[in-house]
């Protein structure tokens, strides 16, 4: 195996892109599989922290608002993940055996609201109970689990590049 890394942001320490060769011989096919279902949650959180926090839409110029914009982001995906895990614990709990569909919190409305609340909680203006408040929408508004999609996805316009934009609100 050849392994090199490139350092990325050296000033900021944060990224470290890795280029890894494989002999094929040594490694199955079914290693592979195995190993691509483990990076599935990990791609996953990249697509939530770009989409949803806009992670890479920075509305700092310098490194330290930069690095605190990354924190605050990564702090509220935290959260997110926190209330919408106790929030499918409870669903999964009250869920009624004669359901024909499965449920889950809607991690969408989560996330929209903990990136509203939170900013009003460190200014003072909400109490930590709006937390629990939000912990308890989140168990009633949930998305329901479709198993087997049986239709084509519609395939969605590429809205291109959006790098760079600074449309991102501050805190």
């Amino acid at each position: 195996m050849v392994n090199i890394d490139l350092k990325v942001l050296k000033d900021m320490g944060l990224y470290n892109n890795s280029i890894i060769i494989f002999d094929r011989g040594y490694y199955s096919e079914d290693m592979f599989r195995e190993l691509y279902f483990y990076r599935w949650p990990v791609e996953l959180k990249y697509k939530e922290l770009k989409s949803r926090f806009a992670m890479e839409e920075f509305s700092g110029a310098t490194t330290v608002s930069i690095q605190q914009e990354f924190y605050i982001n990564m702090l509220l995906s935290n959260l997110a993940s926190l209330i919408k895990n106790e929030a499918d614990e409870e669903i999964q709990i009250s869920a009624k055996s004669t359901n024909k569909f499965r449920y889950q919190a809607n991690r969408a409305f989560i996330i929209e609201r903990i990136k509203n609340i939170v900013p009003k909680i460190l200014c003072g203006l909400f109490e930590l109970s709006i937390i629990e408040q939000l912990y308890i929408d989140a168990v009633r508004c949930r998305s329901q689990l479709l198993p087997g999609r049986s239709f084509p996805r519609k395939k969605l316009k590429s809205k291109g590049r959006s790098h760079f934009r600074n449309k991102k609100v501050s805190f």
